[in-house]
Formats: C-alpha cells, structure tokens, sequence
C-alpha cells in the first residue's frame, strides 16, 4: 500500500528535478531519470555497482530504458577508479571481465 501511495510523490519529484538517486557514490547507486529528447521520450534506469578486480577497484553500470517513444538499447560498462586517491582510471577499454 505504501508503495502505491508513494509513486505520486515520486512521479511529481521526477518531473520537477529530471532524476531520482539512491545513493551518492559514483561507484553504488541506482538512479531514475527522464528521457527527453527529440527522438526518445520516457525514463531510464541506471544501476551502479562496485566489484573488485586485483589491484583496481572498479563498478560496473547498468542502464536500462522504458520508452514510449522512439527506443534505445541497454548499456553495460564498467569504470575503474584508482583505491588510493578514488579517481577515475582514464582507460576507455575498461573491463569488468579482467
């Protein structure tokens, strides 16, 4: 009952701020966002969350879209940061399989 009585207040919070985010690590989050551009209309779910590989420290991201119009595949990739000062590792051929 309470998650039918909370999808107003989430609804009006998503039209008046473009997203909804559990979590602010970049590395483990879910977040809710509005998709609205010219050829795509509707909402997207992006999933994050942290893996450990050797030495690196790494999450892996999941977005998944819900579209009433147009369409948009889902997307996996991952991102690598450094463990010591938590920055992005620039490596554009990350993976999450290594």
């Amino acid at each position: 009952w309470l998650l039918i009585m909370s999808f107003p207040v989430a609804a009006l919070v998503l039209a008046t701020q473009q997203q909804i985010e559990l979590g602010n690590d970049a590395r483990n989050h879910i977040r809710i966002f509005l998709v609205q551009g010219s050829d795509a209309q509707g909402i997207g779910f992006e999933w994050a969350r942290p893996i450990s590989m050797n030495s690196k420290s790494c999450a892996t991201t999941s977005v998944n879209y819900f579209l009433w119009e147009g369409t948009a595949e889902p997307a996996n990739f991952c991102q690598c940061y450094d463990p010591i000062t938590g920055d992005l590792i620039p490596d554009i051929f990350a993976s999450c399989n290594n």
